[in-house]
């Protein structure tokens, strides 16, 4: 190379370079401008359902990641009648979950640990806060290792909405629709029919899920204006679920 540029008159020397640089990769490979991959082979920007496409694809792949679960104008019922209102935890892998619950239970207010290995499971008494075995799913208090790719491919309409920062990350912000019946990652036995309002924040550079809100009631007994937000990071920590002592 050093040798053609030195054949080459000086003047077309510096045009040479001139074009190189304005026209970047794009000239001689394709892709998005600023390198960060947001976009389809041929250059062109990605669609709302290709954002989707990707994330789903990305979240099969994470293993672990840690969680804060939210709502506003209600609650999601799960175990022992609880009446979830705000959950923290991590998923160290399938079947695998760590996770404290703030809830109600009846006009009580009660913090409850929760802990899920693919074999055994346990959770605090809400009155002696003592750790008792309990049969538990996972899907009986949320999904969200399965139940966030699902979304992502379930549902319909999506648009993009312009970006946002989470945590210091750039996201897409994908607008949707979803049925109820397809929120087994919030609440199981949803009835089908109802279509919610779903947005999800995807990250533009690694396309993990960092953020999902649902609007509106799963089943019958929730409130319309229910709001329930999954934060997700830490995708693929080296996080270990152990058995309570």
């Amino acid at each position: 190379m050093k040798r053609f540029a030195a054949m080459l008159p000086v003047p077309l020397v510096v045009v040479v370079a001139l074009i190189a640089l304005l026209l970047g990769p794009t000239c001689f490979g394709g892709g998005d401008e600023d390198g960060d991959g947001d976009a389809t082979p041929t250059g062109e920007p990605l669609t709302a359902q290709e954002v989707l496409d990707r994330s789903a694809a990305r979240m099969e792949e994470v293993e672990s990641f840690r969680f804060t679960l939210e709502h506003e104008n209600g609650t999601t019922e799960i175990v022992r009648g609880l009446s979830m209102e705000h959950a923290e935890g991590a998923v160290g892998g399938p079947e695998s979950m760590q996770v404290d619950v703030r809830a109600k239970a009846g006009p009580l207010n009660v913090d409850v640990g929760i802990v899920i290995l693919p074999e055994e499971s346990w959770m605090t008494n809400p009155l002696t806060g003592r750790w008792e075995r309990e049969a538990i799913d996972i899907e009986q208090i949320f999904d969200p290792q399965t139940g966030v790719t699902s979304l992502m491919r379930s549902v319909t309409d999506p648009a993009l909405d312009g970006e946002a920062t989470i945590d210091g990350v750039r996201t897409h912000v994908v607008r949707a629709q979803v049925d109820s019946g397809d929120l087994a990652l919030f609440a199981q036995g949803s009835a089908s029919g109802t279509p919610l309002d779903a947005t999800a924040w995807i990250g533009v550079d690694d396309p993990v899920v960092h953020r999902v809100e649902i609007r509106g009631a799963i089943t019958e007994n929730e409130a319309g204006d229910l709001v329930r937000r999954l934060n997700l990071s830490d995708f693929d920590a080296d996080i270990e679920i152990a058995p309570p002592r």
